[in-house]
């Protein structure tokens, strides 16, 4: 009796699955009950536990001899890299991260955003994507990056020098005009409180 060939079905009914000349009724680990036979076949390399074959019936990754995988966030998917919107932790085996909410893919941390683009309504500037970008950029919402400002612009709403709203320290706003210059038109004097030009 403990020398199985083929196994069956229990009193009730339930598959009972062949392994190692015995027959069970779940297979161990690196397993999966395959009804049709009968027989606990291997999971795939990269399943450490699966319920069938292929890297997409995983329940818990593993590694092999060179390669480590990662089970996708509320996906039975084993890969040996993580999709979009989820990075590789090294505090966490196995298992792929989410990325922060701003990002589109992000690296090492949640933060850490990697791609130029960034979230709806989020900008990205030095792996960040952020929600408004600071002095001397402006928010390009096509590209959904910070893009700088031309020189001696503070804040802007474009690249060009004349497109500048406030100026740096130095230079001043023409009249009129939404461009910054170290010096102003004739007839007009330079206003340190503001940075702009003023008659």
């Amino acid at each position: 009796s403990g020398n199985c060939l083929t196994c069956g079905f229990s009193t009730v009914g339930a598959n009972i699955f062949f392994y190692q000349n015995q027959c069970l009724l779940n297979c161990p680990n690196g397993y999966w009950g395959n009804v049709t036979g009968n027989n606990c076949d291997s999971c795939t390399t990269g399943c450490t536990t699966c319920f069938s074959s292929g890297l997409g019936s995983c329940t818990v990754c593993g590694n092999d001899s060179a390669t480590i995988y990662y089970k996708h966030i509320g996906s039975s998917v084993c890969n040996t890299t993580c999709p979009n919107g989820q990075f590789v932790s090294a505090a966490v085996p196995n298992l792929c991260q989410p990325c922060s909410s701003t990002c589109v893919t992000c690296q090492g941390t949640a933060e850490n955003c990697t791609s130029t683009t960034c979230a709806q309504n989020f900008y990205f500037l030095n792996n960040d994507c952020l929600g408004a970008c600071p002095n001397n950029y402006y928010a390009d919402r096509t590209l959904r990056q910070c893009l700088g400002c031309a020189t001696g612009c503070l804040t802007c709403f474009g690249s060009a020098v004349t497109q500048c709203t406030v100026c740096n320290t130095s230079y001043f706003l023409q009249i009129g005009l939404t461009k910054c210059s170290q010096t102003c038109n004739a007839g007009e004097f330079p206003n340190a409180l503001n940075s702009q030009c003023a008659l």
